[in-house]
């Protein structure tokens, strides 16, 4: 892994070149960023970067001498992984795992180069784990990189974080992510853009994503709406019940609404095609932005945004579904209009 193969993250790429440029390579790092993004693989890089015995000018690594050899091979002495064990629903970076870490850096180096050790994810350290941890941190052995990789600060204890150079790795933007899909899984350019916003700027997410099972998702996310915005309120309260015990599902509902809304908004602001998610229905958005307008689009985007806001607050999933619906039914057309609305079929 090379640092010219890390796509969108050029500013935390520019410091490790000037700490390697100046020989000033802190002892501990903290990757903070969503996943999917490069954290691991950027770790991997400066590991293969700070051992390598011919480093070009740019400070990447050679690729051909005996050090970037074995990296490429996966059996570097002096790079370790180390990630939860268990196979508990929550398994856990233990503190045998942490004081095995302790015992091997107090040596040197096997290659002579630098010892780079990843924690990944950082936040799976139980407490004691943790705390041992310290001691290394604040005792750092010459030659020995750590690198925590972690989604946010919140679960880490403030005094690892303290200690710790953090570096923040930012979602990627769509245009890479979508020029990634096309090249490595073939997709077209409407399925790659969708796919690409649903992943919310993880390569490692949108690689990973069934295209066909996102559609069915879409599919299902327009049929719970034509429910919430049927005449009958009825059938909207029953499925805020099933809803409410399909914590899952009500999070994807979430987040392909609020980009279907989002996709009306640019419609209702006079955006255009290439502006939008959803294109290979562009078609129903446009009728469906005729008929609502744009404030009854904005109230209901901000209807979305605040059941999700509310649902990370650990409320009662089920009143909160019902109050949303209150909200979503709000300012509804007219019965005039609801008569030239499509069925859910014709907008799927």
């Amino acid at each position: 892994m090379f640092f010219r193969d890390i796509l969108g993250q050029e500013r935390v790429l520019g410091f490790f070149k000037q700490a390697l440029a100046s020989g000033q390579m802190p002892h501990a790092l903290l990757f903070l960023g969503p996943e999917g993004v490069g954290k691991a693989s950027t770790a991997l890089a400066l590991a293969q970067a700070l051992n390598c015995q011919d480093r070009r000018p740019d400070q990447d690594a050679c690729g051909q001498c005996r050090s970037c050899q074995l990296f490429a091979a996966g059996n570097h002495p002096d790079f370790w992984l180390i990630r939860p064990e268990g196979e508990a629903v929550n398994p856990q970076i233990k503190i045998e795992q942490i004081r095995e870490l302790r015992r091997q850096t107090g040596f040197a180096p096997f290659a002579g180069g630098w010892r780079v050790v990843v924690l990944k994810p950082a936040e799976a350290m139980n407490e004691a784990a943790a705390n041992a941890l310290l001691k290394t941190l604040e005792e750092p052995p010459a030659k020995n990189l750590l690198i925590l990789t972690a989604s946010g600060e919140r679960d880490l204890l403030p005094t690892i974080v303290s200690r710790c150079r953090r570096l923040v790795f930012n979602a990627l933007p769509q245009s890479v992510v979508v020029q990634q899909l096309q090249a490595r899984r073939g997709f077209s350019v409407e399925a790659a853009i969708l796919v690409a916003a649903v992943s919310g700027g993880s390569l490692g997410l949108a690689l990973a994503a069934d295209h066909a099972a996102l559609l069915a998702d879409r599919e299902q996310m327009l049929s719970d709406l034509a429910v919430l915005d049927g005449r009958s309120l009825g059938p909207a309260l029953d499925w805020a019940a099933v809803k409410a015990k399909k914590g899952a599902e009500v999070d994807r509902f979430l987040l392909l609404a609020q980009l279907w809304y989002r996709d009306l908004l640019v419609l209702a602001c006079q955006g255009t095609a290439p502006h939008i998610i959803h294109r290979d229905r562009l078609a129903a958005l446009a009728s469906q932005q005729s008929r609502l307008g744009r404030p009854l689009i904005l109230q209901r985007l901000q209807a979305l945004q605040t059941l999700q806001r509310q649902l990370r607050s650990n409320v009662n999933v089920e009143l909160a579904l019902n109050a949303f619906i209150w909200h979503w039914r709000q300012g509804r057309p007219s019965a005039a209009a609801r008569a030239h609305r499509p069925s859910a079929n014709q907008i799927l």
